[in-house]
């Protein structure tokens, strides 16, 4: 895959410093200062017309006067002087820029204009550009400091990305005195051109990290942002930190749904989605700095404490409690081991409370019990400084005690600030997470845990079900254009029902009812008893307005309830639209439970799903979670399992256990629906019975407005869902009936099978190596895929009356963002039939849709059957210069 576009930014060969100073404390003065101390293994250029040279440097008037083309411009000058020097850099073929120039975006529109001939000067010149009105970026590896900070952090494995300048210059200062070295520290400033999402992409692939740190205030595309967290966080653990938690959405809510959704229940839902960590506080961004700079990888979620203070040992126990985090008992070989050297009295426990006059040797032999007892996972190893303790000598000991090669995470937590100072430092200095708090020392190793639980949650697939097939999209789209072309932003009960149908989401018949006389006629139409309730575009409750009545049994009473809730409704309301009323059935479900389906849309990620305890104290009971979509049946199950009404839904007293499969159907199908129809801003499915039988949507309400008319088919959504409209039916020449389509997370077991049904030669071309069969993070990564990134169609065939998987194409996108790089593999059940031709043209045009211009692959030059193919297509072949036994292949699309 080609190079990230931001290896010139984070990795330059040659930088010019506009504004570069050689005295003063003005930014530029700073940065070339940085640039110069940190050693700086490349070429620098100061670009300043006020001076001649600087130091031993000759200092240039314009950027088109350097002898040669540079990387990187670090742009230091006032606000007004930006966009020239931006259209300069362009000219002298620079590709990447720092903008320390605050001024920007903001103030009497002066900046906003300002910002935006910055942004066409970069974007004619095909700059990326990071800031503007940010503190830089640093890269201790390279002795990189292109910032105006007054701390030189030491170089790690660790990174750190942040909108707040401020919180940069605050961890830097930190970094040396905690011995926590970075690979990366960035400022983001305005993110105008640079965001999270370009940062994290490079990051991803960064070797020289092993980590990331992210604050965060807002986020501008969360279509990227989300694409980049997901794919980083699979690879290494990301931390974030969100400040404006209680912000208030500005959005009325007008359903249940929208009521129950706060803006930070979101941001959750996507990290989460996502596989990233959160913290709350600046206090457990620290903390968890601290332990990723030493330590990255944990194998399970047992920790071991061992203290010379009671109470100590408490406060991390009941920490350890409300994280999850399991305190082991001992084995009785470690308990053994400890009697030798504990007195009598000893706790005999876990917390290990090894008494206040504990010695230098007796904490080393502790810590060598715990690390070799095979039922924990990590050790933390707490002081508190007694009369008789030697908080220096200790940490030393401990020090001493530990292996070369640590296989469990050991932390540290010295309580105190005098005695403990010069102790504290060795823990560190040795790469010993240290910590002030028990609580925090306990929130480091919870980070390390949650980041293998989510990597464990990312692994797992649904099951392998059939296609959806019989959805009517069409109708659906025309129940809302119908709503939309009469000036109607809410559907009527019987149109939100009728689009629900169109989903197979079972409803129970509803009739629409103007006169007493028609609400008769439907009554004995649905048979008796019903619930009859008022119908009025503008009334979202119709409990709080007397507008529902239930079990209604006779006729005589159906005329009395007609003018009741006509009354009620206009008395409640006057200025409301009074439509009449509707007639249901009454459910007959056994041992029904009241739920909530609803989606509702965030102003930042878009649509949103969330399912919940239901009926008409939902917003009082606030017993609801909520997911980005799309969902799968495991996410489904996920989303379920963290309200509290998830326990009722089991069996319990004499109720039978609902038909957990049909609700989770119902969720998924609710995710398609806000997928496929982005005119949907709110849907409310409350109450949904849920029983033994199955469900029942008995009462839903969907609020649409037209999407904006310059947005494709799911610029709506966050994540991009299934791309249903890529399948296609075809028949092989023997008169087998093929489905092409993209693959999703439920065919796993089908790329499994696959997998192990091909042909050692079949293997050996595809994976130029021998791989016999996917590993658990294999077949999530092949299945489980980013479809604005990447595309996979498979080849599924009825053989045996088995539905197969035959023959699979994907491809994944380059950072060039206009080229793509393939590869193919078809069954050797079906060779000589035309798949491979119809799997690389369903390529040829998802990657069209992509807006891609090049397909690109490589081949091994023994494989010519696939050589033959590729010429038959179009396909240029040249050989590769850095392997003779494999040839490219390049086509134009």
């Amino acid at each position: 895959m080609d190079k990230s576009p931001l290896t010139p930014l984070f990795d330059p060969t040659s930088v010019a410093v506009f504004g570069a100073s050689p005295s003063g404390d003005s930014v530029g003065a700073m940065a070339w200062r940085n640039l110069v101390a940190g050693e700086f293994e490349g070429t620098l250029y100061p670009i300043n017309p006020k001076h001649k040279s600087i130091g031993d440097a000759t200092c240039y008037r314009r950027i088109t006067d350097l002898p040669d083309e540079v990387d990187l411009a670090v742009i230091a000058t006032p606000a007004h002087t930006v966009p020239g020097i931006m259209r300069d850099c362009a000219e002298a073929g620079v590709k990447s820029a720092i903008i320390l120039s605050a001024g920007f975006g903001e103030g009497d529109g002066r900046g906003k204009d300002l910002e935006a001939q910055v942004v066409a000067a970069a974007r004619k010149g095909g700059i990326r550009f990071m800031g503007p009105n940010c503190v830089g970026l640093v890269r201790p590896w390279l002795g990189l400091d292109a910032s105006f900070l007054r701390s030189d952090p030491p170089k790690g494995r660790l990174a750190f990305v942040s909108q707040s300048g401020a919180l940069v210059s605050a961890i830097a200062d930190w970094a040396g005195p905690h011995h926590s070295g970075f690979s990366a520290m960035v400022s983001l400033g305005n993110s105008t051109n640079i965001d999270f999402g370009d940062v994290l992409d490079f990051l991803a692939m960064d070797p020289r990290t092993d980590a990331i740190l992210l604050y965060i205030e807002g986020i501008k595309d969360a279509q990227n942002f989300m694409s980049a967290l997901r794919r980083a966080s699979r690879l290494k653990p990301v931390i974030v930190l969100k400040s404006g938690r209680h912000a208030t959405s500005s959005q009325a809510a007008h359903t249940h749904t929208g009521a129950l959704i706060g803006s930070d229940d979101v941001f959750d839902a996507a990290l989460e989605r996502a596989g990233a960590v959160r913290v709350g506080t600046l206090g457990q961004l620290f903390a968890a700095a601290e332990i990723l700079a030493n330590t990255r990888k944990v194998n399970g979620d047992r920790l071991c404490i061992i203290t010379n203070g009671g109470g100590s040992g408490v406060l991390a126990a009941d920490r350890a409690g409300d994280l999850d985090i399991a305190l082991p008992p001992l084995s009785d070989a470690t308990k053994a081991k400890l009697d030798k050297v504990l007195p009598a009295f000893w706790s005999h426990a876990n917390p290990v409370d090894i008494l206040g006059d504990a010695d230098p040797a007796t904490y080393a032999a502790a810590v060598k019990a715990a690390l070799a007892d095979p039922d924990n996972d990590g050790v933390l190893v707490m002081l508190t400084p007694q009369a008789m303790t030697d908080a220096v000598a200790t940490a030393q000991a401990v020090v001493d005690a530990l292996p070369r090669r640590r296989k469990k995470p050991v932390l540290a937590c010295w309580l105190g600030e005098p005695s403990v100072e010069e102790g504290r430092a060795i823990l560190s200095k040795a790469g010993v997470p240290d910590f002030q708090t028990p609580e925090r020392a306990v929130e480091g190793f919870s980070y390390l845990v949650q980041h293998r639980r989510n990597r464990k949650l990312a692994l797992e697939v649904p099951r392998a079900r059939a296609f959806e097939k019989g959805l009517d999209l069409d109708g659906a789209r025309l129940i809302i254009a119908s709503a939309l072309s009469d000036g109607r932003k809410m559907l009527s009960d019987t149109e939100s029902k009728a689009l629900l149908k169109a989903f197979n989401i079972p409803v129970n018949m509803t009739i629409e009812a103007t006169t007493h006389s028609q609400a008769l006629v439907a009554a004995e139409s649905v048979g008796y008893p019903v619930a009859m309730k008022i119908a009025s575009p503008d009334i979202t409750h119709k409990t709080n307005v007397g507008g529902v009545r239930v079990n209604v049994a006779h006729a005589t009473s159906v005329s009395r309830v007609f003018h009741e809730l006509v009354k009620s409704a206009k008395a409640a309301r006057p200025e409301a639209q009074i439509n009449g009323i509707t007639v249901e059935p009454m459910a007959n479900l056994k041992d029904p439970r009241e739920l909530v389906i609803g989606a509702s849309r965030d102003p930042v990620f878009g649509p949103t799903v969330l399912f919940g305890a239901g009926g008409t104290m939902v917003e009082v009971m606030k017993d609801s979670a909520v997911a980005l979509p799309p969902l799968n049946a495991v996410l489904s199950e996920r989303l379920i399992n963290k309200t509290r009404v998830s326990k009722a839904l089991e069996s319990f007293r004499d109720a039978a256990p609902v038909d957990r499969d049909a609700l989770v159907d119902v969720l998924k199908r609710v995710s398609i629906i806000v997928s496929e129809l982005p005119e949907i801003t709110e849907l409310d499915i409350n109450p949904l019975f849920a029983s033994p039988d199955g469900v029942l949507a008995v009462d839903a309400r969907i609020s649409v407005q037209r999407a904006p008319a310059k947005d494709g088919p799911y610029d709506h959504m966050a994540i991009h869902p299934y791309p249903r409209h890529l399948a296609r039916e075809t028949f092989l020449s023997d008169g087998t009936l093929l489905v092409i389509r993209p693959i999703r997370p439920e065919d796993a077991e089908y790329l499994q099978s696959f997998m192990r049904d091909l042909s050692p030669e079949a293997k050996k071309m595809r994976f130029m190596g021998s791989v016999n069969e996917l590993s658990p993070e294999m077949l999530a990564q092949f299945s489980a895929i980013d479809y604005r990134r990447e595309m996979a169609l498979g080849a599924m065939a009825e053989i045996d009356g088995k539905d197969v998987l035959v023959g699979v194409a994907r491809y994944v996108i380059n950072p060039d963002q206009k080229s793509c790089e393939f590869a193919i593999v078809v069954s050797d059940r079906i060779q000589h039939q035309g798949l491979g031709t119809r799997l690389m043209k369903g390529l040829f045009s998802a990657a069209q849709h992509h807006g891609l211009d090049v397909i690109e692959g490589t081949v091994l030059k023994k494989n010519d059957p696939m050589l033959r193919l590729m010429k038959e297509l179009g396909f240029s072949q040249r050989p590769d210069p850095d392997d003779r036994d494999v040839v490219i292949v390049e086509r134009w699309l």
